[in-house]
This record gives structure tokens, C-alpha cells and sequence, in this order.
């Protein structure tokens, strides 16, 4: 889970609080723990955290969102005890290729808050590090669909591929991918923080740089990773 930036949070990050006449003890808050979160594309697990002193429900406006577990408790009120509450939200792999966007809501007693999740549509590869070919949202800064580009010159003979993936994790040359300039040191792994290792073979055309695109698959989502060469540099 990488949590939202500030602007984003702004949704999310209000406070209530009531307390009644002097003499009163009548106290009632709703106040998010956690904003909102930013997902990759294979990752299916979070959760929303909020306090609060009464009864509370969770809903999801989404549904590539679904709440795990209880979706609301009754709370028998006591203006001393205010509860630290979690709820458990599991996220469906997106395989559209897009960012996508939505809500989870949370109400108790006469108050609510909305707390939004972006999924996108890729892999967390860090290198090569993507760059955006659109966005969703400009304010935001959000990248709706995003390109992974490793580009080497023609007598680089080593690189890597870097990434974070939640599942075993398979990596390929795509359909009709060239595969005789390019070897991976390995094609498949665990989850986590992993690296392949590229071996390349110099291109000694002057004239024409080449290319091939592999394929990273996490669970149900792929990603697409191409890699370039630069054409030979000429000689006097």
C-alpha cells in the first residue's frame, strides 16, 4: 500500500467531533486513522482504520472493492471508551491496464467520510522506471496508463529488470518477441523484491536499433517490459 499525497488525502482527513452543553458529558467523534491508498495492480489486500465512540458501518462504492470480515459493529456508547477500529478491505487483481478508482465509506453515529483507493493497471517495476503515456488525474499527478522502457546502447552487453511483485511471478518474451540478443538469467520467482539479470548481445548495425518486449506476470495481471538497443555508433 503506498498512502495517498497530501492533496489526495484531502478527502478523507476531516475530523468530527460533537460535544454537548456544559455538564454534559456527551462526546461523539469520527476521525480516519488511515487515507486513502494507492495499489498496483496485483496487490488484493488493505484496510481502513478510524476511531470512534459509537456504532459504525463500512460500505464499498466499488465493486473491485469488498470489505472482509464484519462490515459494521453495535457499539453500546460510552463517552469514556473510544475504540480504534480496523477493517479489513480486499482488492480484486486489475487486469484492464488502466488506474482505476474508488470508494470505501465509512458512517457512525450522524457523521461520514469517504476513503478513496487508486489501483493501477501495473506491476510495481522499478526498473526501468515507467513513464506516463496518459493520466487520470493531473491534479494528482496519477498515471492512467504507464510504459516500462529499458533502453541500452548497441555495446552494452548487462542489465537488469527490477521489481515488487505479491505472487510467483513469471517472466517472458511476448508473442513474436525477437529472443536471440537478449538472455534472462531466470524467468520465474517468488514473491517480493526481485531482479533479472540480462545478458545482451552488442548490435553492430549503424543503421537500425532493435527491440523486444517481455511479459511479467504476478497472479492474473501482466505487465509488458520493452527493451531497446541503440544502433552502432559510426566510425571515421
Amino acid at each position: 500500500m503506498k498512502h495517498l499525497s497530501k492533496p489526495l488525502l484531502l478527502l478523507c482527513s476531516l475530523t468530527f467531533f460533537f460535544a454537548s452543553c456544559a455538564g454534559d458529558p456527551e462526546t461523539h467523534q469520527l476521525m480516519p486513522v488511515t487515507g486513502g491508498s494507492v495499489l498496483f495492480a496485483d496487490q488484493t489486500a488493505d484496510s481502513v482504520l478510524f476511531y470512534t465512540f459509537d456504532s459504525w458501518t463500512v460500505t464499498s462504492q466499488a465493486d473491485w472493492l469488498r470489505i472482509e470480515g464484519d462490515s459494521h459493529a453495535d457499539i453500546k456508547y460510552d463517552y469514556t471508551k473510544r475504540y480504534l477500529c480496523r477493517v479489513d478491505v480486499s482488492v480484486l487483481p486489475n487486469t484492464t491496464g488502466h488506474t482505476r478508482q474508488g470508494l470505501v465509506q465509512v458512517r457512525s453515529y450522524d457523521y461520514s467520510y469517504s476513503v478513496p483507493f487508486y489501483q493501477f493497471g501495473m506491476l510495481d517495476v522499478t526498473r526501468p522506471a515507467y513513464t506516463v503515456e496518459s493520466y487520470l488525474d493531473e491534479a494528482a499527478l496519477l498515471p492512467d496508463v504507464a510504459l516500462h522502457v529499458l533502453t541500452d546502447s548497441a555495446n552494452w552487453e548487462a542489465d537488469s529488470i527490477s521489481f515488487y511483485v505479491h505472487n510467483q511471478w513469471e517472466l517472458t518474451f511476448a508473442d513474436g518477441a525477437a529472443s536471440d540478443w537478449l538472455v534472462l538469467d531466470k524467468n520465474t520467482g517468488r514473491a517480493g523484491k526481485n531482479q533479472v539479470n540480462l545478458t545482451l548481445t552488442p548490435n553492430t548495425d549503424t543503421e537500425n536499433g532493435r527491440e523486444t518486449v517481455l511479459v511479467l506476470t504476478s497472479g492474473e495481471v501482466s505487465d509488458r517490459i520493452t527493451v531497446r538497443q541503440l544502433p552502432a555508433k559510426k566510425t571515421e
